[in-house]
């Protein structure tokens, strides 16, 4: 099988890449000005996805069998600062890509986010009606309708959680986002009463590339790990795992601590039932504690926790060896 990984430069790109070349896949990774190391068996594009003429002539050229679109503007804050960025590859972009998806009969999966929801009415089943917040998610959202409107007996969309993981820049994920805080002698203030569902990474790159041979399983599912929990409980059990004191680097607050219009624009409770798609894979749901064995002090962030746990970092370098 070829399949095409679009924004393949990205923190759950770069696993799909992986886990597609772990199937013996053909590769062909869509990076847009981002160097990143991959083997030699994959194919690395340099494009601007948001050409329509570049894509079009890039997509029958290559005439791949499965698409995987990772690319996306993935924050709140990123989008309401650079709106018409956020609408070229949120939207428009899935939209150009369904309809070449549909026109060369290819599978198309394609990544949204829980946050399509309002946090009022959980837990969300992948039929539950989307109430976007913010402009983030209204852009996702919109990408999902794009998406289902040009490509819906071909396309899948996996509505995905906060990503857990070791990224290649130790900032990307869930953990090394704390770590960087607390590196730089920064306690995190987090919500006991904001509710999330975290997922690992490669758990999810191998859902999606396991989807690209699924065309029954078209439309809209949910994925994530099995626990739902707070931001703070969350924060707590990352620093339990590493050894540091939670107390002194967690700062507990709740809804009630911010400006109702701050308030406003965050979701309280985004956890999510995974039915029916469990039942319907290979690739399993995982605890919060699975998640927690794969996290990895960020190197960026291994002489501070060396100085203030005493412990001494071990890396994997090569094949799963530590050195």
């Amino acid at each position: 099988m070829k399949v095409f990984i679009a924004g393949a430069a990205g923190f759950l790109g770069r696993e799909t890449v992986f886990a597609a070349l772990k199937r013996g896949w053909e590769v062909v990774a869509i990076l847009h000005e981002s160097p990143m190391f991959f083997p030699n068996t994959v194919r690395k594009i340099e494009r601007d996805l948001s050409c329509d003429t570049a894509l079009d002539d890039l997509i029958l050229q290559e005439f791949p069998d499965a698409i995987v679109n990772c690319a996306a503007v993935t924050s709140i804050d990123a989008a309401e600062k650079n709106q018409d960025v956020a609408v070229r590859l949120n939207v428009n972009f899935p939209r150009r890509l369904a309809q070449l998806a549909n026109h060369i009969s290819a599978r198309l999966v394609h990544v949204s986010t829980e946050m399509v929801f309002d946090g009022d009415a959980a837990p969300y089943g992948h039929t539950a009606m989307p109430a976007p917040k913010n402009f983030y998610a209204q852009t996702k959202l919109s990408g999902e309708v794009e998406t289902l409107k040009y490509a819906h007996g071909n396309a899948t969309i996996v509505r995905a959680t906060l990503l857990s993981g070791n990224s290649p820049s130790g900032t990307k994920s869930l953990h090394e986002k704390l770590f960087c805080q607390w590196a730089a002698g920064t306690p995190t203030a987090l919500f006991s009463d904001e509710i999330r569902q975290p997922v690992s990474v490669k758990n999810l790159a191998e859902v999606l590339v396991e989807l690209c041979e699924r065309p029954n399983l078209s439309g809209v599912y949910h994925w994530a790990c099995g626990d739902r929990l707070s931001r703070y409980e969350i924060g707590v059990r990352i620093a339990r795992r590493f050894g540091l004191d939670p107390e002194k680097w967690i700062r507990k607050i709740s809804y009630a601590d911010v400006p109702a219009a701050l308030a406003e624009k965050r979701p309280r409770d985004l956890s999510l039932s995974l039915e029916p798609l469990p039942g319907k894979l290979k690739a399993r749901v995982q605890a919060f504690d699975e998640l927690l064995a794969e996290m990895d002090v960020p190197a960026n962030c291994a002489r501070w926790y060396e100085a203030e746990t005493g412990l001494k970092v071990r890396r994997k370098l090569i094949k799963g060896v530590d050195f």
